[in-house]
């Protein structure tokens, strides 16, 4: 009877596990895995064209230009508390070396964190705190020439910070739609010569300007094929205290298609509308005796499309 038994035993022991349950025992315990959820991205992109001429009948100008932009993501969803962070940078030039002439293409730091307590499976109560300015200044545009001497923006000239708290609510795996009825908006304008003039909404010698009112992030990031991904983030926001109809928009559209793991193509949307921002709608017209143009609120649009260097890191 003991050999009998110790026969069974031994025959169990040698028979093999099923492989997912092997994986199973070979995993550490961490609790309830499905509800934690860690991920870190990097994206790297830089983009060059060129165009030399020399003696062209067609005509044209010589040009080279470059677009630099950095992409970090941080992403933690745990069974409580989500976290989630990014940066973004970009920076770029156009030279037109017929004309000695360096021109600005695009300028962008922005930072962003959001930290929510879960209350249903894809709903949470979220704190948001944003922050987006540029790095180099900016210049008028005379005869399509930028003039040093007319500097329309600088290093937090603007600034803005966005505070608020509302609920973050993720209706599919490529959607986030973030509502927040208590809001804080606050434009900074610390360069001492555009202070002066009151631009970007501050009042003449006044470095900031605050408001109070609503705001609404809507973000997806879907995955249209294997090798082209759509990215949208669209920001809503509205003065309580002063014209709430008057509503601030900002907002990204970016297609990437994938060519490899180190090539691919960018083509990008940016939409801006703050009627803060006196924007030169028209130039004067200098066969019109005391014309001096039209200034005011409008549609700032700014479109990108780059092949280049690609890299991503996880």
């Amino acid at each position: 009877g003991l050999l009998c038994s110790f026969s069974a035993s031994a025959q169990s022991l040698s028979t093999p596990l099923q492989s997912s349950e092997e994986t199973r025992l070979r995993s550490p315990v961490v609790g309830d895995a499905d509800s934690v959820y860690y991920k870190r991205d990097t994206h790297i992109n830089v983009q060059f064209s060129q165009v030399q001429l020399s003696q062209w009948a067609a005509g044209g100008q010589s040009s080279a230009s470059m677009i630099a932009k950095l992409d970090q993501f941080w992403e933690y969803d745990g069974t409580n508390v989500g976290w989630d962070t990014e940066i973004h940078g970009a920076f770029g030039l156009l030279h037109r070396p017929d004309e000695d002439i360096i021109l600005k293409t695009d300028d962008r730091i922005e930072v962003a964190t959001k930290l929510g307590y879960r209350l249903k499976d894809r709903g949470a109560l979220t704190s948001l705190g944003s922050f987006r300015t540029q790095l180099a200044p900016g210049f008028a545009a005379v005869s399509g020439v930028p003039d040093p001497n007319q500097v329309t923006s600088r290093f937090m000239a603007p600034g803005y910070l966005v505070v608020a708290l509302g609920l973050d609510l993720k209706p599919t795996t490529t959607t986030t739609i973030f509502l927040a009825p208590f809001t804080s908006k606050s434009t900074f304008v610390l360069d001492k010569a555009l202070s002066e003039v009151g631009t970007f909404g501050v009042l003449p010698g006044e470095t900031a300007r605050h408001e109070v009112g609503g705001y609404v992030r809507l973000g997806l990031k879907e995955q249209v094929t294997e090798n082209v991904t759509y990215t949208v983030r669209l920001d809503l926001f509205s003065n309580y205290l002063e014209e709430p109809e008057a509503v601030d928009i900002f907002t990204d559209h970016v297609l990437n298609l994938k060519v490899n793991d180190w090539l691919s193509t960018t083509l990008g949307l940016t939409l801006i509308y703050d009627k803060d921002v006196q924007l030169v709608l028209r130039e004067p017209d200098p066969d019109v005796p005391g014309d001096t143009g039209e200034v005011g609120p409008g549609v700032q649009l700014k479109q990108i499309l780059a092949v280049g260097l690609s890299l991503k890191f996880s």
